[in-house]
């Protein structure tokens, strides 16, 4: 008979977990996810020579941003004045932005997997020598 009754016990504590956890999952608001940002794992490295003659060294990350509400859409960014040369690889799609708004700049990718390379183009007075273009892939939804 004892055993008996360690499997009802049992059985009333397990029946009242999954009441509670179902009361919990199924009184909750639905999950929404929030922006998904990916930083490109290689940076853009490179030199400069600038009017004054002198050279300077430096590399920055890149970030893409994605957002479950605005399918389609890729803010890249935080920095200005450098081309992402992009391509979609589920859909084919592709291009280049030239990111000029400090805030980031949004780009229609299309839903999928994106790849994307950052390259530094000469400015003005500025001799630029990008020695590693930037580069990173990220799934926009």
């Amino acid at each position: 008979m004892r055993p008996h009754h360690r499997l009802r016990g049992t059985s009333l504590v397990a029946g009242a977990a999954v009441g509670v956890a179902g009361a919990l999952l199924f009184g909750a608001p639905p999950a929404t996810a929030g922006p998904t940002e990916t930083v490109f794992p290689i940076p853009v490295a490179g030199i400069g020579v600038g009017v004054t003659g002198l050279p300077n060294a430096g590399h920055f990350y890149m970030t893409a941003t994605t957002d479950s509400d605005t399918p389609g859409v890729t803010r890249v960014g935080p920095y200005t004045g450098v081309f992402v040369h992009w391509r979609n690889v589920s859909t084919g799609e592709g291009g280049i932005t030239y990111l000029d708004n400090p805030g980031g700049t949004q780009v229609r990718t299309g839903s999928g997997t994106v790849v994307a390379a950052v390259t530094v183009p000469d400015q003005t007075g500025t001799r630029v020598l990008a020695l590693v273009p930037g580069a990173g892939a990220w799934y926009v939804p």
